[in-house]
């Protein structure tokens, strides 16, 4: 069982990486699968692989129950937090006083927040491109233990693998859908 899930993580990886923005919601279902079930399998022994099976396929419902409707508004609380985290770190950077550093941290997240929401298809192109390396790796780890995320580490090895396949990946997508505004409407 394991090794057909290190190659639907691998496959599944490659397809969402170069290919993720059309079936980004597809993608988001079948990665909570594949998470769902690597995290059964981490808590689950492996004398019970049905067990992990059940806890996958529950993440994966989960997922696809809340990412349908609320992935726009998590977009913009990506954008938000991000926002906010600049600009305190910058404040925090300049030595400036706690009122100024919570107004530029509140202008930043708004900011970033509302640009965010106007390119979620980019967002949807980086986000599929990275999360299908990361799903890559995690497939090329259950076959090749070097690769392996061993304890919660990510080891450098997986880092520059995930880096270079998601822009690759990113580039990719880029090129084929720059011009659809599929998640914009």
């Amino acid at each position: 069982m394991d090794t057909w899930f290190g190659i639907g993580a691998i496959l599944v990886g490659l397809a969402s990486c170069f290919y993720g923005y059309p079936l980004f919601r597809i993608f988001l279902i079948l990665s909570g699968l594949i998470y769902g079930y690597g995290l059964g399998h981490a808590w689950i022994p492996a004398s019970h692989p049905g067990f992990s099976l059940v806890i996958a396929l529950a993440a994966a419902v989960i997922m696809a129950v809340l990412a349908y409707p609320l992935w726009s508004i998590g977009v913009i609380i990506v954008g938000v937090v991000l926002g906010f985290t600049i600009m305190v770190s910058l404040g925090l950077a300049l030595n400036l006083s706690q009122t100024v550093l919570i107004l530029l941290g509140v202008g930043g997240g708004v900011a970033v927040g509302l640009l965010f929401y106007q390119v979620r298809d980019l967002f949807v192109m980086l986000t599929t491109a990275f999360n299908g390396a990361a799903l890559v790796v995690l497939g090329l780890g259950w076959h090749f233990p070097v690769l392996a995320f061993g304890g919660g580490r990510a080891n450098l090895p997986n880092l520059v693998i995930m880096v270079v396949l998601g822009a690759f990946g990113f580039a990719v997508q880029y090129g084929m859908f720059k011009e659809r505004r599929t998640y914009s409407n």
